[in-house]
């Protein structure tokens, strides 16, 4: 009821505060403006001898005398031709146009932190009235000698305007608490057990079963606090026995948590340990391939060469996906963006399947393309391998083919195209799906039959910002499509021979580390094939010794794990603290997390390479690092 009869009274004065002091702060700015105006007016008559005389002496002193007035920031003098005579203080000078053709004090621009006047300078006193002249032109017969341009500071009129609202706030403030005071005071009588009720139900709402309501009170009101005490007594009770029910089912919460964290701990150092285990004999079988088709050179040994680089990759594609699964969920995968051609995605594709595809008597076809398009190369083709396995692994006869097709101005659309089984229409939406394997065909039959391929293509296409896609008909066949970005076609480089970047390292020395004996083996006959000096070593400072009596090296290769007290970073920077900071190197590892690493290593410009490395990507990190330090 207080309230009810103050409201009104409060929002009155409030309305009233705001109006009298917005009133007031108008007219601090408005005394401003019309201070400064007559003052440039004053200024004006001031200054006609001087600029008649050409006296810049008397000039002078009239801007240093207008600088001393309050809120003047400076004060500019202009002969007839525009140019600047006498300067005092600061002004942010005008273009002189802009009061060529002024006939009376003028404001010229405003700011939050200042107002600029101007004012012309005839030769004689009879100047246009202000008051009753536009100041669009001069009197007839009157001779213009110059201008005045003053600016004055609006600081001083705001720090004036915020004391006044200052005081406004203070008043109006002070007004509201006296008003709340007597409030309180007259209904403190009245409405206080009331208050003292609710201010109990309040605090065992919070919890605080310890409450007890003592107003003192009679009547109807002491049957409610009995009431509200009782009430207390028995929520305490209830409570009590279910923080002893909560914390036992935290308890086992907590243990199986527990559990479940070390069976997710040891998840993850099981596929780490299987994948660097998986790693090492892949990576030292493709590089032992690898050489063997550099030097044997008969039709019968190329062609067992052939079926064992098959069998290979066929391993490297399973450990791949285990290795796409763990990194996608571990956030280690990111993709770097770049912008290339096509065709160099499809040509590693046609090095890739073509052989898998007449195993099957599969008629593969990539159409040629020159279009370029922005994303991760690296990620890309990883996406457009699965789709091609899995069309080779569904489809028992005809073709599969690839092509790229321009959408539009700025999106490039792939398409994979079999004329396998199909894919039932109610069975679309659950192909992108982990584990999901169609059936009809031993989904084994075609290498990787795991059941992740499309659904790494639809995570990784999510992770690119790419759209995927897919149309099927039973019987017919299925399309798979991705749309990327396009990017504008550049200069191609003219294709270069095999294993090129690793080739540059013809007759130059290469620092080798790696703790696996048949992977360094087998890496450092690949480099002693192409004519590389090889300095190799289980640990780095097996290879530093060697190096000081050999001389520095070109390059250095290295895996991360090599053992419990070093790695491969620390292996390359006791390299480069030797022989010099700018040697070019890259490291190697078999985990499957590796986000981290990759950020460390980045910071030292030292590229991560995934186990099993092959050769052509080995090359291609390599070449991409040799012209970097050509560059610099």
């Amino acid at each position: 009821m207080l309230l009810a009869a103050l409201l009104p009274s409060v929002l009155i004065a409030l309305a009233l505060a705001v109006h009298f002091t917005s009133t007031r702060i108008a007219d601090i700015d408005r005394a401003l403006v019309d201070r400064a105006l007559l003052l440039t007016a004053s200024l004006a008559p001031a200054s006609e001898y001087g600029l008649f005389a050409g006296n810049s002496d008397i000039l002078q002193t009239l801007a240093d005398a207008a600088l001393r007035e309050r809120d003047v920031d400076g004060v500019v003098l202009f002969d007839r031709d525009g140019q600047v005579l006498v300067r005092a203080g600061v002004v942010r000078l005008p273009a002189p146009e802009s009061f060529a053709g002024l006939g009376a004090p003028v404001r010229l621009e405003s700011s939050d932190a200042h107002h600029l006047f101007a004012a012309p300078v005839f030769s004689e006193q009879a100047k246009p009235d202000p008051m009753f002249d536009d100041g669009s032109a001069e009197l007839p017969g009157v001779s213009r000698l110059g201008a005045v341009v003053l600016q004055v500071s609006r600081a001083g009129s705001r720090q004036a305007q915020r004391e006044l609202m200052w005081s406004a706030a203070l008043i109006t403030l002070g007004g509201l608490v006296l008003a709340g005071l007597l409030a309180r005071a007259l209904s403190d009588g009245v409405t206080a057990p009331v208050r003292s009720l609710a201010d109990t139900v309040r605090r065992i709402e919070q919890g605080d079963f310890s409450a007890r309501a003592r107003t003192g009170a009679r009547g109807i009101l002491q049957v409610l606090e009995d009431g509200i005490n009782r009430m207390a007594v028995t929520l305490g009770g209830t409570r009590a026995e279910l923080e002893r029910r909560v914390q036992d089912a935290t308890a086992q919460l907590q243990t199986q948590k527990e559990v479940a964290e070390q069976a997710s701990r040891a998840k993850t150092q099981f596929v780490d340990a299987l994948l660097h285990d998986l790693s090492q004999p892949l990576m030292a079988m493709g590089l032992d391939i690898r050489t063997l088709k550099l030097r044997l050179r008969d039709a019968e040994s190329s062609a067992l060469l052939v079926r064992l680089e098959r069998s290979s990759m066929k391993l490297e594609n399973m450990r791949d996906v285990l290795l796409d699964v763990a990194r996608l969920e571990s956030g280690a995968t990111q993709p770097r963006q770049t912008e290339f051609p096509l065709e160099r995605v499809f040509d590693s594709l046609r090095h890739t399947f073509e052989a898998q595809a007449a195993e099957k008597g599969l008629v593969f076809v990539l159409h040629p393309t020159r279009l370029w398009c922005r994303s991760d190369p690296l990620l890309l083709e990883r996406v457009l391998a699965n789709l091609v396995s899995n069309a080779l692994r569904y489809t028992l006869h005809g073709r599969v083919l690839i092509g790229a097709r321009r959408v539009s101005d700025v999106s490039v659309r792939i398409e994979v195209r079999d004329s396998g089984q199909g894919i039932p229409a109610e069975r679309l939406d659950d192909v992108f799906d982990e584990f999901v394997r169609l059936p009809g065909i031993d989904p084994g039959s075609g290498g990787r039959g795991m059941g992740l391929g499309l659904a790494i293509v639809r995570r990784l296409c999510a992770l690119l910002d790419h759209t995927v896609s897919v149309r099927s008909r039973p019987a017919r066949g299925s399309t798979f499509s991705v749309q990327v970005p396009r990017a504008p076609a550049l200069a191609s480089a003219p294709p270069e021979d095999e294993l090129s970047g690793l080739r540059r390292l013809s007759r130059q020395r290469v620092a080798l580390i790696d703790d696996d004996a048949a992977l360094l083996q087998s890496l450092q006959q690949l480099l002693h094939s192409l004519g590389v000096d090889v300095i190799a070593g289980t640990s780095a400072g097996f290879v530093l010794r060697q190096l000081r009596q050999a001389g520095a090296p070109a390059f250095i290769i290295s895996d991360y794990q090599l053992g419990p007290d070093s790695d491969g970073l620390r292996a390359v920077l006791s390299l480069r603290r030797e022989f010099g900071e700018h040697i070019p190197a890259l490291i190697m590892t078999g985990l499957a997390a590796t986000r981290e690493l990759e950020i460390e290593l980045e910071a030292h410009g030292i590229p991560l390479v995934a186990k099993p490395v092959r050769p052509v990507v080995l090359d291609a990190v390599i070449g991409s690092l040799l012209d970097a330090a050509d560059e610099d």
